[in-house]
C-alpha cells in the first residue's frame, strides 16, 4: 500500500527589486532543516484558520522590513520530493516590488536575499518545487515586457 502523499498549505512572496530581477531567500544551512542551502521564495505555512492573505502578511512582516505590499497572482498545486517521499505543495502565490534597495532590506530569516533574472534561476538549488512557479513567473513577467 503507498504512503499517503503529505499536503501543505503555504504562501510565497515573487518580490522584484527595482532592476526587475526576483528576490528570493538562500535558506539556511542547518541539519535537520528541509532543504538548507537551497533559495525559496519569502513565506511559509498557512497556520490554524489564517487566511492565505493573513499568512502572507504575517510571514513577510517575521521574515524581512520593509515588508512591501503584495497582491495574490496565483495558485499552484505542486509536487517535490523529500527523504524519499512525496510531498504536495498547495502554493497562493503573491507579487509585489521591493519598496527599497536590497543592501537596505532586513533580513530575519535565512542566510541572505539575492536577485535573480529568468536565466540566472535555473543555475541554483530550488526548495520545495518551486522551479514551476519560477518558471511560470519568467513567462508572464517577460511576457508583459
Amino acid at each position: 500500500m503507498p504512503e499517503p502523499v503529505r499536503i501543505r498549505r503555504c504562501v510565497s512572496a515573487l518580490l522584484v527589486d527595482a532592476t526587475g530581477k526576483l528576490v528570493i531567500q538562500l535558506r539556511d544551512n542547518k541539519p535537520g532543516l528541509p532543504f538548507p542551502a537551497h533559495w525559496a521564495t519569502l513565506g511559509g505555512a498557512i497556520e490554524g484558520n489564517e487566511t492565505p492573505d493573513d499568512a502572507m502578511r504575517r510571514e513577510l512582516s517575521e521574515e524581512i522590513q520593509p515588508a512591501p505590499p503584495v497582491e495574490f497572482w496565483r495558485y499552484f498545486e505542486h509536487g517535490y520530493q523529500l527523504h524519499g517521499e512525496t510531498r504536495v505543495v498547495q502554493n497562493y502565490v503573491y507579487v509585489g516590488r521591493l519598496p527599497c534597495d536590497l543592501a537596505e532590506v532586513a533580513l530575519y530569516e535565512g542566510q541572505r536575499l539575492g536577485a535573480f533574472t529568468g536565466d540566472e534561476i535555473h543555475s541554483i538549488p530550488v526548495a520545495y518545487g518551486l522551479e514551476v512557479v519560477f518558471k511560470a513567473f519568467f513567462e508572464a513577467y517577460e511576457a508583459r515586457d
